[in-house]
């Protein structure tokens, strides 16, 4: 039975030494850290069966979710079918091209020196041991690296001995491998793995055990080897079966939960998460220029792609800064629309109008059904589930001062759609350098419990984002955040080191690469001169009914077809 806080498993299993009376497992010492497989032309597939039953019996003996497999493989075929079903589960991830490569090494390298020097002392000198003391555990990492994509002479050969000869530790076990030809690599790089790691040799389909590698070579003479060669089938069904188990053990689950970073000691993972159990349904974000709050929106933006289909999650995002911000989601597969004109204020209500369409057309879907929610709703269709919408306005103060009558328009159905949004799937993140001067009321920001900030150098924008008294983001650093899940109550401040940017057109295009093409949105970006053009079209079509109907001309029934569309009579100097 698998306990809680298992360590990492003493021996990696192998296969068994067989002979006439006995049948004996073979296991390599796992403090090793890993090992190579070399193959020749003729056993490339047994070599691909051997490491996949490895992985998966890892698998098997430690609890579900507290190992995933990163891959280096730039195969155009898939070369581990069975393991590349936990995918979705987020307990397999593949590097398939050297941009996601060279990303994939930095960030494992940044999470080694990240528990080698915030995490290991001498008492848990280990990942291994450090999990069994702990409640907040660290996931163990299995690398299948393909000696013949990765590394190359782009990772230096310093970096990556350096990694190896301390990665055991921090809780990465490698197995390599290649065909025999790698031998003769003139990568320094890839030249230091094969030093590092002992090799165990595949020649004419058959697995020939090195000294080096098991140094009891000369007592299992008489024996005959037999690798491991499982049931693949019935293990990922069963691994499936532990997840699925695990999933409706927790009725309440969040839509939207995305690593953002860690507690400042570095042992505690810290989600951005919105839904039913963390109890957000939308989030408020400030901080001072420079402080990281962009780089957060961006991760958060990158990570909805990483984790979350179209048919999950599907993003619209208003740019009030400089107005060109999101253009860099131009291929984002999850965004509808994309708002970069920085003067168009009523696009920002033209937009809430049309959620509220959409949760009307929602609630009669629901009561079709006879469901009273999107969560209820997208349970009884998990074949064709309602996407959630994320609205995401950065610098959203600008819709909070000046014209009182715009305000209070803009306030008024803003209210409601966070009220209701739970229900219907609509969810809004708004984020903003400084409060100072705006006019937002306590009901709106009575809706938003999700509360994040950056440093802060004004005690009332402190307190304006969070409760009375709370001004401890006047003290963050750069990078330092604070994350509040409880109205801004100080006693539920959370102080998070945010993780760095995260390279947004690579993890794009790594994306797009594998989604199915279903499941990619192409979104509308909507301009300036997109929306002159939108209220030239209306004014000509409305004056032209008007005076067909009447046979003079109507300004006044133009204004009100343009306020319709949510346009204001001064709307961008086009009155």
């Amino acid at each position: 039975m698998q306990t809680k806080n298992q360590p990492f498993p003493w021996g990696i299993y192998i296969g068994d030494l067989i002979d006439n009376n006995d049948t004996i497992p073979l296991c390599l010492d796992s403090r090793q850290g890993g090992f190579c497989v070399l193959f020749d032309d003729s056993s490339e597939k047994i070599a691909n069966n051997f490491i996949e039953n490895i992985a998966l019996k890892l698998f098997e003996v430690l609890p579900i979710g507290d190992m995933v497999v990163d891959i280096f493989d730039f195969s155009h075929k898939k070369r581990f079918m069975h393991l590349s079903s936990l995918q979705k589960e987020k307990l397999y991830s593949i590097a398939f091209n050297q941009n996601s490569a060279t990303n994939k090494f930095n960030s494992i390298e940044e999470i080694a020196l990240e528990r080698h020097h915030n995490i290991l002392d001498f008492t848990t000198p280990t990942i291994s041991e450090y999990n069994q003391k702990t409640q907040f555990k660290e996931q163990y990492h299995l690398l299948l690296i393909n000696l013949d994509s990765f590394p190359d002479e782009t990772t230096s050969a310093k970096r990556i001995k350096n990694f190896f000869d301390s990665s055991f530790e921090a809780g990465f076990y490698a197995i390599a491998f290649g065909n025999q030809a790698i031998l003769n690599s003139e990568s320094k790089a890839t030249q230091a793995i094969l030093n590092h790691f002992s090799h165990l040799n595949i020649e004419d389909k058959k697995v020939k055990l090195s000294k080096k590698l098991f140094e009891f070579t000369h007592l299992i003479e008489d024996y005959e080897f037999e690798y491991v060669n499982d049931n693949k089938d019935k293990i990922i069904s069963n691994l499936l079966a532990q997840v699925e188990k695990e999933d409706n053990a927790t009725t309440e689950k969040d839509f939207l939960s995305v690593l953002i970073g860690t507690s400042k000691n570095g042992r505690e993972s810290i989600y951005f998460s919105m839904g039913d159990k963390s109890s957000n349904y939308h989030a408020f974000i400030t901080g001072v220029t420079g402080s990281g709050k962009t780089t957060l929106l961006n991760n958060i933006i990158v990570a909805i792609a990483q984790k979350y289909t179209s048919d999950e999650i599907q993003l619209y995002l208003m740019d009030y800064k400089d107005g060109v911000e999101f253009q860099v989601f131009k291929n984002h597969p999850n965004c509808k629309k994309i708002f970069l004109d920085n003067e168009d204020l009523e696009a920002s209500i033209s937009l809430l109008e049309e959620f509220k369409d959409t949760m009307k057309s929602r609630a009669t879907i629901f009561k079709q059904h006879e469901v009273t929610n999107i969560t209820d709703y997208n349970k009884l269709n998990p074949q064709k589930p309602i996407p959630r919408i994320v609205l995401i306005i950065d610098e959203v103060h600008k819709l909070f001062v000046g014209d009182y009558n715009y305000v209070d328009r803009f306030s008024s159905i803003l209210k409601p759609l966070m009220r209701q949004g739970r229900s219907y799937g609509v969810h809004i993140i708004l984020s903003t350098q400084s409060l100072a001067g705006t006019q937002i009321d306590r009901e709106l920001m009575g809706q938003i419990t999700l509360r994040i900030s950056y440093k802060l150098t004004d005690p009332s924008d402190s307190e304006a984002i969070f409760t009375y008294g709370n001004t401890e983001a006047l003290n963050l650093e750069k990078y330092e955040l604070i994350y509040n899940k409880n109205s801004g109550n100080k006693r539920d401040n959370i102080l998070c080191r945010a993780n760095p940017p995260a390279n947004i057109k690579t993890v794009i295009e790594d994306v797009l690469f594998l989604r199915d093409e279903r499941l990619i949105l192409k979104p509308v970006i909507v301009k300036s001169e997109d929306r002159a053009e939108e209220v030239k079209e209306v004014k000509q079509r409305s004056k032209s009914t008007y005076e067909s109907v009447y046979g003079t001309s109507g300004e006044d029934y133009v204004l009100s077809q343009l306020e319709k569309m949510g346009f204001t009579p001064n709307y961008g100097g086009n009155k």
